[in-house]
């Protein structure tokens, strides 16, 4: 087995005794290669430079506005400028979908990959991005990406301004749905109040305490109300007196005033009694008080005489209640006694109707309570809710007219596409440098091949590889004939592969100058 460094010399000897091939294949690769290069269609470059103007009001109303992030757009900007729809809208402004080139779905199908392919998105940092197409057509490219980029820009700021309205149309919409909900809450807060009387200040304390000052008012008003009625009672009995003139009932009435079997002395005691009262409003000529008199009178006389008492008699006589002052008076009192007996009792009712409706409310209080509590919870949060929608309804306002008066942030497109005259070349000086490797490689692989196709004896280890016993080894000797011809045909193709590879530095240094000749003489 060879070793890599015999293996080497082996290959150096085969290179070294087939340069010329060498020479000739890669010169002639090498230059139909860079040769091809100019047959090759030539590109032209449309690019639009667009910077992202942020206005100095944006920092100023800086967490004042919600504006769309730009960040974000800039982030899927490479895939929304080359994205389908926006590529098919700008070709059909152009009015590609009418060329007779691409009227047919397919072709203008193709058309447009071919755009998506070969738009190109440079993106600078977070402020400026370089949108670029290499085209044949100077005049397409140029088109293409102006209308791309004005569509772009147009529709930023368009959907900019949409969303603005579109989040101001949705938060208008749910401050009123919340302001709806808010209101239904409130109804039903004061309804439940009203139909349980628990408010947030009533505790089950408070409602015992109000029970037991009800009851100790009840009571207190039984006792008036006991009181009213023998007051009533009396003043009733005496207008019977006074109607009836004091005649033979007026002893059975003055006997209801106390025991009749008492005597003579009980009796006296009653008519002055009587005579008192009515002195304190007439004088001692008044009819009524002398006949009373007159009754003690005989009164005292009987018992002087020891004879039973009997009940006085008197003769009827007409009454007439306006005339009497004791009667009017009384009956203003008795009005005034039954207007209080009649308060006493509604006071009751009212008193007994508390009590009952708070002993209710002490049965149902924690279900109500509860209840009462679980509304107030959401009423809070709808509140809650209602005045954060508030806070960015005015926050979206401001925004909107921000985005309406482009005072956020702008596209300015700084540099136009313009219609390129010169093509690219960067692309076809690679081609050409990738033409002369080729021919380098094509060189070497000739004599590679050459030498495996080789099959002639060339030295002593050729013959012992084939079990071949070598007698001797006569050398060979070059003649001056023999020399010079090899000399010649080396110099031949070193002459062709000078002139073949100067042609392709010709041809490259024409494209790195931007030289047209050779352009202008193929075409």
């Amino acid at each position: 087995m060879q070793s890599p460094l015999d293996q080497a010399k082996k290959l150096l000897q085969a290179f070294i005794a087939r340069r010329r091939l060498f020479i000739v294949v890669a010169a002639i690769v090498a230059v139909g290669a860079v040769f091809y290069t100019f047959f090759i269609p030539k590109v032209y470059e449309a690019k639009s430079t667009v910077f992202i103007e942020r206005n100095v009001i944006d920092s100023l109303m800086r967490g004042l506005t919600v504006s769309p992030s730009m960040s974000d757009r800039i982030r899927v900007l490479r895939y929304y400028m080359v994205s389908r729809d926006m590529v098919t809208r700008t070709l059909k402004e152009l009015d590609m979908d009418s060329d007779p080139r691409y009227r047919e779905p397919a072709q203008f199908e193709m058309l447009v990959r071919r755009m998506q392919e070969q738009t190109r998105i440079n993106l600078r940092g977070q402020d400026l991005f370089i949108v670029s197409l290499v085209d044949p057509d100077p005049s397409f490219a140029k088109d293409y990406i102006n209308t791309l980029v004005t569509t772009y820009v147009e529709e930023n700021l368009s959907d900019k301004r949409e969303e603005s309205y579109g989040a101001n149309r949705f938060l208008t919409e749910q401050v009123a749905h919340y302001k709806r909900e808010l209101d239904e809450i409130e109804d039903k807060i004061h309804e439940f109040r009203k139909e349980t009387g628990i408010y947030s200040t009533v505790t089950e304390a408070s409602v015992m305490a109000q029970i037991e000052e009800d009851e100790a008012i009840l009571k207190s008003i039984n006792g008036r109300k006991t009181q009213a009625y023998a007051t009533i009672k009396t003043i009733k009995e005496q207008i019977g007196m006074l109607r009836d003139g004091l005649s033979s009932s007026d002893l059975d009435t003055l006997a209801d005033f106390g025991d009749p079997g008492a005597g003579g002395d009980y009796l006296i005691d009653q008519l002055q009694a009587q005579i008192d009262e009515l002195l304190l409003v007439y004088n001692d000529q008044y009819p009524t008080v002398v006949k009373l008199r007159a009754q003690i009178e005989e009164l005292k006389k009987r018992q002087e005489e020891q004879q039973p008492v009997a009940p006085p008699t008197f003769e009827p006589q007409n009454f007439n209640p306006v005339e009497d002052p004791i009667y009017v008076d009384l009956q203003m009192r008795l009005n005034t006694a039954q207007s209080d007996l009649n308060a006493l009792i509604a006071e009751e009712k009212e008193l007994l109707a508390n009590i009952e409706s708070n002993q209710q409310l002490l049965r149902n209080f924690p279900e109500d309570k509860q209840a009462l509590n679980d509304l107030l919870r959401e009423r809070s949060m709808q509140a809650s809710v209602y005045n954060k929608l508030l806070e960015r309804v005015g926050i979206s306002e401001v925004s909107q007219q921000m985005e309406v008066a482009d005072k956020s942030t702008t596209f300015r497109i700084v540099d136009p596409a313009i219609t390129a005259s010169v093509p690219v070349g960067k692309k076809r000086i690679l081609l050409m440098l990738l033409g002369i490797a080729a021919g380098v490689a094509a060189g070497l692989g000739a004599v590679y091949i050459a030498e495996i196709l080789d099959n002639s004896i060339r030295s002593t280890d050729d013959l012992q590889a084939l079990e071949v016993t070598v007698l001797a080894e006569i050398p060979f000797i070059w003649s001056e004939a023999d020399t010079r011809q090899v000399r010649r045909k080396d110099w031949t193709a070193f002459a062709f592969g000078t002139v073949c590879f100067a042609l392709v530095g010709v041809m490259l240094m024409h494209d790195l100058l931007r030289w047209t000749f050779i352009d202008r003489l193929i075409s």
